[in-house]
Formats: structure tokens, C-alpha cells, sequence
């Protein structure tokens, strides 16, 4: 679990690169696997006019904070069948992507893509980092086959896990991106 500085410190950069990519400041955002809705506090504390919806499977969070938190039921394989915006300033799926079997975070990834209207801030871990906290997940695979699954998608890498769509791509410069050879 992060600190409450980490947050601000993680959500004020992920906002701060999307108004870069964007040009403007983020008026829209979606947290798939948002759990009780932790970034939309810190999100709302640095552009209070946001807009946020969040998504998680829990019931339980979905149930307890839902209302107030702007939460509904659903998970990443299913954004396309909620009653959510067409597109969004910034998707982020934080602690959670790790915890997909293949198919899921496949068939979730196209519809994040979907979804971005600005950029994406995936927090994926790979076979080839190290990384502390929470590892009950299955074991993550090679980054090579996870950049694979991004372009498939049609995610476009642009360092420190944030991606735009390959549509937006030419938002960024071509060294801020690595587009992997599939």
C-alpha cells in the first residue's frame, strides 16, 4: 500500500504528463480497478473540477463507496459494456493489471485503448523487475510479451508506464516513444 505522499506524488506526475500529451489540463479520468477509489481524492485535490468514474469488481467497495465515489460494478473485460464516456483525458489501471490471467488483460487492454482519449498510466510489473509490496499474482511474464500485448492493442509505450493510442501517437516525439518490433 502506498503512503499518502507516494499517491500525490504518483497521481501529480500521471496528471502532469497527460496535460504535457494533452496540451491542456485533464478535465476526464477513468480508474479501472479503482478499488474503493483511493486516486480520486488526490486527483480531485490537484484539478478539483475533474471528472472521475471508477471501476472495480469488488462488491463490496462498489456497494460502500460507489455512490459517493462516482464507482461502478465491472471489471477491465467489461468497460465496453458499462454506461461509461467514449473517451476519457486519462485511464489508469494502477495495482491491478498483474493480477490478469492473459485473455483478460488482452481482451481489457483493447477496450483501455478504446477508452483513451489522452493517455493510459498502466502500472505493470514484468518477470524482469523487482518489485516489493503486494506479490500475490501470478508469476508476471517477460516485458517483451507484455509490449506485444500494448501494440496489439493499439497502446503506444512513452516511458514510465504511460501510453497513448496509436492514433495519438504523434502527440509525442518519436524518442519518447518505444514502439516494440511485433
Amino acid at each position: 500500500m502506498k503512503s499518502a505522499a507516494e499517491l500525490a506524488r504518483q497521481a501529480a506526475f500521471v496528471l502532469g504528463t497527460a496535460e504535457f500529451i494533452l496540451g491542456r489540463p485533464v478535465r476526464t479520468v477513468l480508474d479501472v480497478g479503482c478499488g474503493e477509489g483511493q486516486w480520486r481524492a488526490v486527483l480531485r485535490r490537484q484539478r478539483p473540477r475533474l471528472h472521475y468514474d471508477g471501476v472495480d469488481p469488488s462488491e463490496y467497495a462498489v456497494a460502500r463507496y460507489g455512490a459517493r465515489r462516482g464507482l461502478q460494478l465491472g471489471g477491465i473485460e467489461s468497460l465496453d459494456a458499462l454506461p461509461l464516456r467514449s473517451q476519457y483525458d486519462l485511464v489508469v489501471c494502477c495495482g491491478m493489471l498483474n493480477y490478469l490471467d492473459a485473455p483478460t488483460l488482452r481482451q481489457g487492454l483493447a477496450q483501455v485503448a478504446r477508452r483513451t482519449g489522452g493517455m493510459a498510466y498502466l502500472e505493470l510489473f514484468t518477470r524482469e523487475d523487482r518489485f516489493e509490496g503486494d506479490t500475490d499474482w501470478p508469476t508476471p511474464r517477460a516485458a517483451r510479451w507484455y509490449r506485444e500485448v500494448m501494440q496489439r492493442a493499439g497502446l503506444t509505450a512513452v516511458g514510465m508506464q504511460c501510453y497513448v493510442t496509436h492514433a495519438s501517437r504523434d502527440r509525442v516525439s518519436m524518442l519518447e516513444r518505444s514502439e516494440a518490433r511485433v
